[in-house]
């Protein structure tokens, strides 16, 4: 299910992270994405390869947000990998999606449902110069159908879809090709008897991890992931277990990554799924669950990435369609915090970067549609702008306060204040309130000198039951709380008890919604019932 809302113009897309315990490694990449092109319609598939990122999709033309000046591209795309710019000498067009790259030996490998390339026939497959995008003569393999994956290795080109003929030969939704010449491999023919959408090399080189909507490999038994001998296309014995089998709503396999020891599978089904399995016996090492689709997955230093459509719900953390786990033991990691508005269907975790691109239009609140960059995190020191235990402002007197409480430049100079922990129940709290009413209200002013040198910001919030969160009267956050209109007697949704009343909701937040000198919180925390025995309230704000 996706929760959104919308407040004062701007798309509220819930991202909440939700960290019991301290993350085992600290997130590789910033949550802000950089400033950079942005195209104009759906990327499928990102490579990067050196100085140079390859993007593929939809596009038809990607516009510089600073100048606004437009530049076409036949849905691909070089940019530069240090800077984000359109590099402006490479410029192939295909005349259809493309849906699939891989990058080796100089050149680019593009899979999708195009007949042509810059004008040259190339049905479904083409090659292209990395560095002058230029067609590749001679290396024209055709398929009869789409080429949803890609994956080279060695001295081949490996290629799954929905096509059922290669270069006039059968080649039932896998087919290998030589990476020079583009020639049909003779005799590597295996089969899939359904879409094959991802493809993975093993990292000893010798099998080819095949995923996608089939049940069976060259008529072997395989639930939607299986492997083949890269070499000779016999089906190996890895038979990993499917996330599900639901005939009406399958658990398919859209995305693998590997590393030394698992494979890693974005699956979609009833609920979407990031799973873990071992590249040794193919036996699950973790499991997590979402409320939607999980599409795309990459895996850098110990941590998985993965994209997707689901939102609020990834393995019982509030998550919009971007999370980050550690790859040994399958924690959510509490650090890694944006969002975006729609589907992640392609993610390269670079050692600069962490690319994303997909059908969103926004990304932490912030239009950005398409396709987003977040660099690797500085090793800068946090910035504390308003600290845990801070002194609030409150009214716990039930009484209902309407709307003009939140804005920025409300009079609370007649409210009591406390310092945090607020509430009342838990025997924690440093300043109790009144038990016996459904909302509480909190204010907090606090000064930021230069917005603009601040990179990153992550609000956390300790709410028991639900909270709305207003930055500057504006709606930044919503945590336990229904979607729409809130007001004095609304309930949360549900009981936020035992460990769970301890755990801090972190949320990215936009640093443009700060303003130089002063700027105000205010939050509504509101009760599941207003006989709850408990309340608590903490809140704190930091900025790289």
């Amino acid at each position: 299910m996706r929760v959104t809302a919308f407040s004062g113009g701007f798309l509220l897309t819930l991202l909440l992270l939700v960290a019991t315990a301290a993350p085992a490694h600290a997130a590789d990449y910033t949550t802000s994405p950089r400033d950079g092109w942005v195209p104009n319609a759906r990327i499928l598939a990102i490579a990067h390869a050196g100085d140079r990122v390859i993007i593929g999709g939809d596009f038809t033309s990607l516009r510089n947000p600073a100048t606004g000046e437009s530049v076409a591209r036949g849905r691909i795309a070089a940019l530069d990998a240090a800077t984000g710019d359109l590099i402006r000498t490479w410029s192939p067009s295909a005349s259809g999606p493309v849906r699939a790259l891989a990058v080796r030996d100089g050149r680019v490998f593009v899979g999708g449902d195009f007949t042509t390339v810059s004008g040259q026939a190339r049905t479904r497959l083409a090659a292209l110069d990395l560095a002058s995008g230029g067609v590749v003569g001679g290396w024209a393999p055709a398929a009869n159908g789409s080429v949803r994956a890609l994956a080279a290795m060695g001295p081949t080109l490996y290629a799954g879809g929905q096509f059922t003929s290669v270069s006039g030969q059968t080649r039932t939704r896998l087919a290998a090709v030589d990476l020079a010449s583009g020639a049909l491999r003779a005799g590597w023919a295996p089969g899939a008897d359904a879409t094959v959408y991802t493809l993975a090399a093993a990292p000893d080189g010798a099998s080819l991890l095949v995923g996608g909507l089939f049940r069976t490999l060259s008529g072997t038994a395989r639930d939607y992931l299986g492997s083949v001998n890269a070499a000779t296309g016999a089906v190996t014995s890895w038979r990993p277990p499917a996330g599900c089998i639901v005939p009406s709503n399958q658990c398919i396999v859209l995305d693998l990554a590997v590393d030394d020891g698992s494979a890693y599978a974005a699956i979609a089904g009833p609920g979407g799924r990031l799973t873990a399995y071992s590249l040794a016996t193919g036996t699950r090492r973790w499991e997590l669950r979402a409320d939607g689709d999980v599409e795309s997955v990459a895996v850098r230093d110990g941590k998985v990435f993965a994209g997707g459509h689901f939102c609020p719900d990834f393995a019982g953390f509030t998550r919009c369609d971007f999370a980050a786990v550690d790859a040994a033991t399958g924690a959510v990691d509490g650090d890694f915090a944006p969002t975006s508005n729609g589907q992640i269907f392609a993610l390269d975790a670079g050692p600069d970067a962490l690319r994303a691109g997909g059908a969103y239009s926004r990304v932490n609140d912030q239009s950005l549609p398409y396709y987003a960059e977040f660099p690797v995190r500085s090793p800068s020191e946090d910035v504390t702008l308003v600290a845990g235990g801070s002194a609030w402002r409150y009214r716990d007197d039930g009484a209902d306060l309407g709307t003009a409480w939140r804005s920025g430049n409300a009079d609370d100079s007649a409210w009591p204040s406390g310092v945090a922990q607020l509430g009342f129940g838990d025997g924690d709290e440093r300043t109790p309130l009144a038990a016996g009413h459904v909302t509480y209200y909190f204010r907090h002013a606090f000064t930021v000198t230069d917005p603009g040198t601040l990179n990153e910001v992550a609000l956390s919030v300790l709410r028991d039951d639900g909270a709305v969160v207003y930055l500057n009267g504006v709606e930044v956050m919503r945590s336990n709380m229904p979607a729409g209109t809130v007001t004095a007697g609304t309930l949360a949704p549900s009981t936020i008890f035992g460990a769970d009343e301890n755990v801090w909701q972190t949320l990215a937040i936009d640093p443009g919604r700060l303003l130089p000198g002063r700027n105000t919180l205010a939050v509504e925390v509101h009760q599941a019932q207003a006989t709850s025995s408990d309340m608590s309230f903490d809140l704190r704000l930091t900025a790289r």
